[in-house]
Parts: C-alpha cells; sequence; structure tokens
C-alpha cells in the first residue's frame, strides 16, 4: 500500500496542480523574461577583513507572486567573493560569502514572512517584504589574514532565485518558464586592500 503524503506535500502538490491548472508554469518562449537589476556593491575595509552590501531590484513576475500566495516559499541565493587577478591563469578565489533568503506567505495572517540570516520578519505588505530581499549588508567575503596590503582585488557576485529550494514538483516543471529564471550578475568591483588602522582603546 502506498504511504499517504504528509501535509506539507499534500499542500505543495495541491498548489502545484492549481497553477498547472491555471496556466501558471508556462513552457518555451512564449513568457517574458524575468529581469533583475544588480547595482554596484559597496566594499568596507575593516581590521579583520572585507565586508560588502548590494543591492537587487526586481518586480516579482506574476507567475512567482501567484506561487508565493498559494503557499510555495522562495528562495534567493545571493554570492559574493573576492578575486584577484593572475595573468598567467584563472582569477584566484581569496574569500566568499553567501546570503539565502527565503520569502514565504501567510494567507490567515495576510502577513509576509522574510527568513535570512537565522532571523525571521513579518510585513504587511509584499513590497516591504520584497525590500528586505533586495538589500544584502555588511556580509563578511574576505579574512584580512589572507590580503596583502596594497594589491588589488575584484568583488564579482551573482543573485538567482534558487530553484533547487522549492518543492520537487515544481523543480521538474519550471526550468523551461522564462519567468522563473530571475538571476543577474553584480558589476564588478575593484579596490586595494587598506588595512585600517586598530582603534586606540579609551584610557
Amino acid at each position: 500500500m502506498t504511504p499517504a503524503p504528509v501535509p506539507s506535500r499534500r499542500r505543495a502538490l495541491a498548489a502545484f496542480g492549481a497553477l498547472l491548472a491555471a496556466g501558471l508554469l508556462q513552457r518555451g518562449g512564449c513568457a517574458l523574461a524575468a529581469s533583475a537589476d544588480a547595482q554596484e556593491p559597496s566594499v568596507e575595509l575593516e581590521s579583520d577583513g572585507v565586508y560588502a552590501s548590494c543591492t537587487v531590484v526586481f518586480a516579482l513576475p506574476r507567475a512567482l507572486e501567484d506561487a508565493l500566495r498559494r503557499g510555495i516559499p522562495l528562495s534567493f541565493l545571493t554570492r559574493l567573493r573576492v578575486e584577484q587577478g593572475r595573468w598567467w591563469w584563472f582569477n584566484e578565489t581569496i574569500g566568499s560569502g553567501q546570503v539565502r533568503t527565503r520569502l514565504s506567505y501567510q494567507p490567515l495572517l495576510d502577513k509576509f514572512h522574510v527568513l535570512g540570516d537565522g532571523r525571521q520578519h513579518s510585513y504587511a505588505s509584499l513590497d516591504e517584504a520584497l525590500n528586505a530581499v533586495q538589500h544584502v549588508t555588511h556580509l563578511k567575503v574576505a579574512d584580512a589574514r589572507n590580503l596583502e596590503p596594497g594589491h588589488r582585488y575584484e568583488l564579482v557576485g551573482t543573485f538567482e532565485l534558487d530553484l533547487s529550494q522549492l518543492p520537487r514538483p515544481f523543480q521538474l516543471d519550471v526550468g523551461a518558464s522564462a519567468d522563473w529564471q530571475l538571476q543577474a550578475d553584480f558589476p564588478r568591483t575593484t579596490f586595494t586592500w587598506k588595512p585600517p588602522r586598530p582603534t586606540a582603546s579609551p584610557a
């Protein structure tokens, strides 16, 4: 006898079926590609290493918003890394950092939830929730011990909707839908490592 699906799996399958019935999971080139504007990150040099803050501006495509409101959480992944150029070979990665942000909707309370860095915040509107998703602040991307004073480095990175975090039925069908291909590359940012002088402690 085949075991009955657990409640969470039943809900995901039901939402998936509803989206299919509504024609929201479009295939081929008939859907307009989702767009995201990844702005140039800012670099912060601190005594223990390099930190970065970045912003991605996008409107949630209709297919994603409908899925979200039907109970399908969306996971966004921001990756940043510090590279040093090498003329004889590929660039060397000096350090990296990433942030995964989970956006969900609770219909009974009509609230949106954003989970990131182990903390969850609730918002009354989708615009407020997306604003929290679109900003990453003070992410450590390299340790001071791996950097050489006076050397130039590049900060590079990507942003994407992480399809691998969707319920499995979705993973099998959304790959061909342009609305679900939400991703962007950050402009490369060049900086020179100059370790800040330690702040003297008060006497």
